[in-house]
């Protein structure tokens, strides 16, 4: 027991009458002191949360990534407060299932992209650290307890939750304050739920699992410590074992791992019959028999200082709780709703814009963001928000006078995408898509049901899982973010992907690779998928793409070769949109002449028509820019299946010119004559333009009231492209193009263009300034890409 000899009196006697372990004698002191720390470095100033942020009531749980210390990063973490009035709390890793971080205190530094746009780093605990587990399983599986993840390399990061043979996170409870973690272990069910206990200033932490019968035993890790300086346990006085803390093991129903004047304690209660910690390379693992039947117990986990050790016993009281009466949903939280009057655009023309009024002021101080929305069968809306809610609005009608808004989801983690299937909320947040379910019908998701975490993450702020739609065959598609600029450069396979979710949640498919910033996908009637993305470093500027199976769109990750990418539908002029966003495709006539054509929004506040061709097996087109201004960034555009209409939502957050934090709109059709581009395509000879309404011939086929320009753009490592002449490729600017004739249909709304010199370019563009057959004025830009010509 020579190591014992050279610990102080004062830690050996508190931890041997804690642990039950008896010595002859007094050991000898230290001979010399030890050599005092060296004074850290001081960590670089972190800038706050903003104050919106900081005033929310978030709800009983917030999900994020955390940092916690060297190798202790929790990329899908869940932080719980186990006691508001101590200030303590919890980090739960949903892919490791493990407790990375408990805390108690100020300490944790919300600053990041995750929640407001003043920096790009993600959250870390600044504060001191309580205890805590590295980025290692939180269960072993047949006695393995090394993490069975890639890549192999012991200094890379590992990617994804573990296998689903070794363990899986179903999802989450909310009753009240409590928070319920669901998951399974081989082939048990585990519920647990974190709390605390108090004994003076003395606050442990406590984990209350519930589990169901096991096929064979298990091994949970409770913490570690690293250079410990001690451990020990025991099972009482006759069984004591001490050893050293790099070479030794020990097994008991409580366990210390000690630091020069602290101690970190676990204990049991109501554990099965042999159950047992162990203490083995300075970690703490509660080893767990083969359970015949179902069983309820507690973990306990302290840190205090030597003197107070003996005091642990206190907490070692009570009975484990049965969980399960907490999983049907409590009391309703968020109980006050909020009540605004929406705004009925005005305008003689064929589209006008209605404002739903949304309830940023709230009792919740919830930090209105919108992200993304979609639609109950009954024409209710559903919104999430950059800060983790999710939103219910009714009262949409005609009139909009009597809207009715209810909190009814807190907690996710920054939410890209929502959409609703049968009734149901499915939300895609960084971490995971998520299933909203209101088990007792008080209008309140009390289950966050893990449909897939599967998706790979690091921490970079860009790589949000952008949008969530769904196409005939009921399977889901959004996209993923490349790690950009800041933060993390590390990628994933998932990175700069659109990536394809079995309708069952069962499994993730890449399709393609090389996005860069792509905020919005499409799913057309026929199946077509789309993606935008956004100008910057390889983008040179905003594309629609059509998305190919095993395509390269052209963004180059670092340390990566520049390759060929896949043409793009269209490539849109910085001019007329810089940040693309979502994609949607009218379903209905009850929103015009347009049926069956795609629009997109962007978060350069402004919607465009798509206008697609397809010549031969080669997919261009372009867009025309709607003449509306939103107070926001768009995000998202949904149809109402009740009204048809067009609704449109976002957010002021990142880089932007926009007025207001968010807005939720409708574009609505008035039936008045559109007087717009409808369909383009090019011809052997030019272009041929179909409006929705008839022209006056003499004003179309006047050649002053037309005009035609190009241009062509190069992709690099810079941000962005210049507009670069084709006539002389030294010079920049757009290159005038002659038209040597106009030509109107017999019907009046097709427009024929002669044009000798058009060829494949990345920016051709058509304006017009007609009148329609009524007197009307059209003034209409075409953006166009002509990646082929019949």
């Amino acid at each position: 027991m020579t190591h014992v000899k050279t610990v102080g009196h004062a830690l050996l006697l508190t931890c041997a009458a804690l642990l039950g372990l008896t010595f002859a004698g007094e050991p000898e002191k230290p001979k010399t002191p030890e050599p005092a720390p060296k004074p850290k470095p001081k960590a670089p100033a972190r800038k706050k949360p903003d104050a919106k942020f900081a005033e929310m009531d978030c709800g009983p749980f917030l999900s994020a990534s955390l940092g916690a210390g060297q190798n202790n990063l929790a990329y899908k973490g869940i932080f719980v407060k186990v006691n508001k009035e101590k200030n303590a709390s919890v980090c739960f890793d949903t892919e490791l299932l493990r407790v990375s971080a408990a805390w108690v205190g100020n300490g944790l530094s919300l600053a990041g992209r995750n929640f407001a746009d003043d920096s790009n780093d993600f959250p870390i605990l600044e504060g001191p650290l309580q205890f805590g587990t590295k980025a290692r399983p939180g269960w072993s599986k047949d006695g393995n307890r090394d993490d069975p993840r890639g890549p192999t390399d012991a200094n890379a990061p590992k990617d994804g939750p573990l296998p689903k043979d070794w363990a899986k996170y179903k999802g989450l409870y909310i009753n009240g304050d409590n928070v319920i973690f669901s998951y399974t272990v081989g082939s048990t069910l585990i519920y647990e739920t974190p709390g605390s206990a108090v004994q003076g200033d003395l606050v442990a932490f406590t984990r209350t699992l519930n589990c169901t019968a096991s096929d064979k035993p298990m091994d949970m890790l409770l913490f570690e410590i690293e250079k410990a300086d001690l451990i020990g346990g025991g099972v009482g006085p006759a069984g004591a074992a001490v050893g050293s803390a790099k070479t030794g093991a020990a097994k008991s129903n409580v366990a210390a791992l000690t630091t020069k004047d602290e101690v970190t304690i676990a204990g049991l209660i109501g554990a099965p019959e042999g159950a047992e910690l162990e203490v083995a390379d300075s970690r703490v693992y509660l080893k767990i028999p083969k359970l015949s039947a179902p069983a309820a117990f507690k973990v306990v986990i302290a840190k205090m200082p030597f003197g107070d050790s003996a005091k642990f016993t206190s907490f070692l009281t009570g009975a484990a709780e049965d969980l399960r009466p907490l999983l049907k949903g409590g009391a309703a939280r968020w109980t006050q709703t909020v009540s605004t009057k929406g705004t009925l655009g005005t305008g003689d023309g064929a589209y006008v814009t209605d404002v739903l009024t949304a309830p940023e002021q709230n009792p919740y101080k919830s930090w209105l963001r919108f992200t993304a929305h979609d639609f109950f069968k009954d024409g209710r809306a559903a919104l999430c928000t950059w800060n983790g809610d999710v939103w219910i609005v009714s009262g949409i009608d005609d009139k909009l006078e009597n809207l009715q808004w209810k909190r009814f989801a807190t907690g996710l983690a920054a939410p890209m995408g929502l959409k609703i299937v049968d009734d149901k909320i499915y939300v895609n947040a960084r971490d995971q898509v998520t299933i909203l379910h209101d088990q007792n019908g008080d209008n309140e998701a009390d289950f966050y049901e893990n449909f897939n975490n599967d998706c790979l993450l690091t921490t970079n702020f860009h790589e949000f899982c952008f949008d969530l739609q769904t196409d005939k065959a009921g399977d889901f598609y959004f996209a993923k973010g490349s790690p950009i600029w800041a933060g993390s450069l590390r990628t994933t396979a998932h990175s700069g992907a659109v990536i394809k979710m079995a309708k069952d949640g069962s499994t993730l498919e890449v399709l393609c690779s090389g996005l860069r910033a792509p905020n919005g996908v499409g799913v057309g009637p026929n199946g077509e998928i789309t993606c935008s993305d956004n100008q910057g470093n390889w983008t040179p500027m905003c594309p629609i793409n059509l998305i190919k199976k095993g395509a390269y769109y052209g963004f180059v990750n670092q340390g990566e070769k520049t390759k060929e990418r896949e043409n793009p539908i269209v490539w849109i002029p910085h001019s007329i949109d810089k940040s693309t966003s979502g994609q949607v495709w009218v379903d209905s006539d009850k929103w015009g002449p347009f049926k069956g054509h795609m629009f997109a929004v962007s978060y350069d506040c402004s919607v465009l028509h798509v206008i697609l061709e397809k010549v031969g097996d080669v997919m261009q087109g372009g867009v025309v820019k709607l003449p509306f201004a939103f107070p926001s960034g768009l995000m998202r555009g949904r149809f109402n299946p009740v009204d048809g209409q067009l609704y449109v939502s976002g957010l002021r957050g990142w880089s932007s010119r926009a007025a207001k934090d968010c807005t939720f709109q409708r574009l609505r059709y008035t039936g008045k004559s559109a007087n717009m581009i409808h369909t383009a395509k090019t011809t052997k000879t030019g272009f041929e333009i179909t409006f929705t309404d008839k022209l006056d011939q003499a004003s179309a086929e006047d050649l002053q009231n037309t005009s035609a320009e190009q241009f062509s753009i190069a992709r690099s490592g810079n941000y962005g492209s210049s507009e670069n002449s084709l006539v002389d490729p030294k010079k920049k600017g757009r290159d005038t193009v002659e038209i040597k004739s106009a030509t109107l249909s017999s019907d009046g709304k097709t427009l024929a263009l002669e044009i000798p010199a058009l060829k494949p370019v990345t920016n051709f563009i058509l304006k017009f300034k007609l009148k329609s057959a009524e007197g009307a004025p059209v003034v209409q830009e075409l953006d166009y890409t002509i990646n082929a010509l019949p």
